[in-house]
């Protein structure tokens, strides 16, 4: 990954500096998933939604760089995100991931910025991140953590990658990949 730039930065008490770096932040909807059901938590993927993950699981491989693994994943709780993310994890290393209800359909933006920004600024040794989430949730993310507030339809299994600025808290869009 290139590293555009480092910031020092205090605390939020001031009392000791921070290293946070530019980071790519990847964010990404869910592979097709079968037909509304009784609850829309339990819908799982198709075949077709399973195929759409891996390959672009295999593109993120390949525009990330292989051996470059990604940090930290934060994934819906719903079953079609959690499959998403089980197919992606197959075609390049994840150290760490996460379930999380702030990247629900549902979810505000806003919040789960926020929280993104709480785990960056702990851990500081961030340097990827991947939301796995659903419309319109991933479209009201990209356009909240956007430099110029920009967003995007996702197609199911799209994927934006962003050189993210933690100390902006925004960021450029670098690439953007739709299933074929």
């Amino acid at each position: 990954m290139d590293i555009a730039e480092i910031f020092v930065f205090g605390d939020i008490n001031h009392s000791k500096p921070v290293v946070v770096e530019y980071m790519k932040l990847i964010i990404m909807r869910h592979g097709e998933a079968e037909a509304l059901r009784r609850d829309d938590e339990s819908r799982c993927l198709t075949l077709l939604g399973k195929e759409q993950a891996k390959q672009a699981g295999i593109w993120l491989a390949q525009n990330l760089g292989e051996q470059v693994p990604i940090d930290l994943a934060l994934v819906s709780t719903y079953t079609r995100a959690q499959q998403t993310y089980v197919e992606v994890q197959k075609q390049l290393k994840v150290s760490n991931q996460q379930q999380s209800t702030d990247v629900l359909p549902s979810s505000n933006a806003q919040v789960a910025h926020d929280y993104m920004l709480d785990i960056v600024m702990q851990e500081q040794q961030i340097s990827s991140l991947l939301i796995v989430s659903h419309m319109p949730f991933v479209s009201y993310f990209l356009e909240e953590v956007h430099a110029q507030r920009r967003s995007t339809l996702f197609d199911t299994s799209s994927i934006v990658i962003l050189d993210y600025d933690p100390v902006a808290r925004a960021g450029e869009m670098d690439k953007i990949y739709h299933p074929s």
